[in-house]
């Protein structure tokens, strides 16, 4: 069977014929029969099956192309339109594609391409979000589409939903949003606009959107902005992933969502995963604010404790072991590794440790890895530090959610910064570089990444 008959998207939104798929801030719009009838035009526009970078916009033409390339026959990974063309460049040598295609023109570039793909291979994420990490996670059409149909199933979802989507297609907790409304025949309204602007407001309020999807800086942002300001009629689901919300916050959207007839769901996800994995029922909020909650359907989570063994009682933590239809097939280095089928066989550990409680809801107490978040795009601190060396400076990049820093031995330290923004992408307010005499190290050599802090606050 080819990779585009074992592909259940085609059908899905086949089935939703003339309705709106996605709306934009002009008031463009692509219906999902338009949806179809673009993937018919791109194939014969690439002649074959092809390996094809979707560079995204909050666009219904960038929305209308990832729809349509899901649902195809190719290969595709989604990036974000402005992503530096230096990251580009080197994800072009890398992988080589057969095109590039411009998410907000349509318009298609060609390039020599040639990559051998694994039949079953469909979509590629970054690991690192927005930060156009090299490290893709592969996946098949039929794991996004697991994933997309529980999330569709425990928020409820119905073609009459109606979704303002403020995050990047790019970011998979976006391409979630996306994949589940349209798989049960929503409008997808999506903007280009931020919750710091007064058009955004006017936007949610125009649309008549049903729900709001967003990480830990945008409730942040709309905390300081006044709650009330999500007191449109028509709003009735508020959903925060992206890294922990402050457990103060989380209580006070608790409060208002229960006061004002509202559900307000924090959920708990990997890019590796498809992304989500867990959910916290709103009913739990109140009584267990920070916690990720419980499995979604279709993914049984297990507690592995250093030995291996499987933790049974509560209060201990562990590192989450997950099984799910929608985990990656593995990684990908390299344009060679797109050939590889299955690695994982379902199973991912995913480098978070957690506990339950006794009424078997999971909280993460903290990560095996080298891993933050960083307004809600997952950071490896590795490829921060490795960026560091190639530009030859010594340092070291720590911090936590929201707070990337980065300590140097040698370098100009705002020379240092702008290198790593423009390197990544990141957001310029969530990092911040200081130049040391010494890093904090051992007799051996090796970082003493317990004494970064204190380095940190004596610079």
């Amino acid at each position: 069977m080819s990779a585009a008959a074992a592909n259940p998207w085609r059908p899905l939104l086949a089935g939703h014929g003339d309705r709106i798929a996605v709306r934009d801030d002009a008031g463009d719009s692509a219906r999902y029969a338009d949806v179809l009838a673009l993937g018919a035009r791109l194939d014969a526009e690439l002649g074959r099956r092809s390996l094809v970078f979707l560079r995204t916009t909050g666009t219904a033409c960038a929305v209308a192309h990832w729809l349509a390339l899901l649902a195809s026959d190719h290969a595709t990974l989604i990036m974000e339109h402005d992503l530096a063309d230096e990251r580009l460049a080197a994800l072009v040598e890398r992988y080589r594609p057969d095109a590039v295609i411009d998410g907000s023109s349509g318009a298609i570039t060609r390039l020599a391409g040639g990559t051998a793909l694994h039949p079953s291979l469909s979509v590629l994420l970054s690991t690192s979000g927005s930060t156009g990490s090299p490290k893709l996670a592969r996946f098949t059409a039929a794991a996004i589409h697991a994933n997309a149909l529980a999330i569709a199933d425990y928020l409820g979802l119905g073609p009459d939903e109606r979704p303002l989507l403020a995050l990047p297609t790019s970011y998979s907790y976006g391409m979630s949003v996306i994949n589940s409304h349209a798989a049960v025949g929503a409008t997808i309204e999506v903007t280009g606009l931020g919750v710091m602007q007064g058009e955004f407001w006017q936007r949610l309020n125009d649309s008549g959107a049903t729900s709001l999807s967003g990480v830990p800086f945008h409730y942040d942002a709309i905390r300081r902005l006044g709650i009330d300001r999500l007191a449109t009629p028509t709003l009735t689901t508020l959903t925060q992933a992206g890294g922990k919300l402050p457990v103060p916050v989380a209580r006070k959207y608790a409060e208002w969502a229960a006061a004002n007839g509202r559900r307000f769901i924090t959920m708990y996800g990997q890019t590796e995963a498809g992304p989500r994995l867990t959910w916290l029922p709103p009913e739990h909020l109140a009584s267990h604010a920070g916690a990720i909650g419980v499995p979604i359907p279709g993914v049984t989570i297990e507690l592995v404790g250093p030995d291996g063994a499987v933790i049974t009682e509560a209060g201990v933590a562990g590192e989450m072991r997950c099984t799910s239809p929608a985990i990656m097939m593995g990684y990908a280095q390299d344009a060679a590794d797109l050939a590889l089928g299955d690695q994982l066989g379902g199973v991912l550990s995913t480098g978070d440790l957690a506990m339950r409680d006794e009424a078997g809801i999971l909280s993460i107490t903290g990560r095996v890895s080298r891993m933050i978040k960083l307004f809600g795009t997952r950071v490896n601190l590795d490829d921060v530090d490795a960026r560091l060396a190639a530009l030859d400076v010594p340092g070291v990049a720590f911090g936590q959610d929201d707070q990337l820093r980065v300590l140097i031995e040698g370098g100009e330290a705002d020379a240092v910064r702008e290198a790593l923004v423009a390197a990544f992408s990141f957001p310029p307010r969530g990092l911040m570089v200081k130049r040391v005499d010494t890093l904090p190290r051992a007799a051996s050599g090796k970082i003493l990444y317990a004494a970064l802090a204190e380095a940190w606050e004596t610079a």
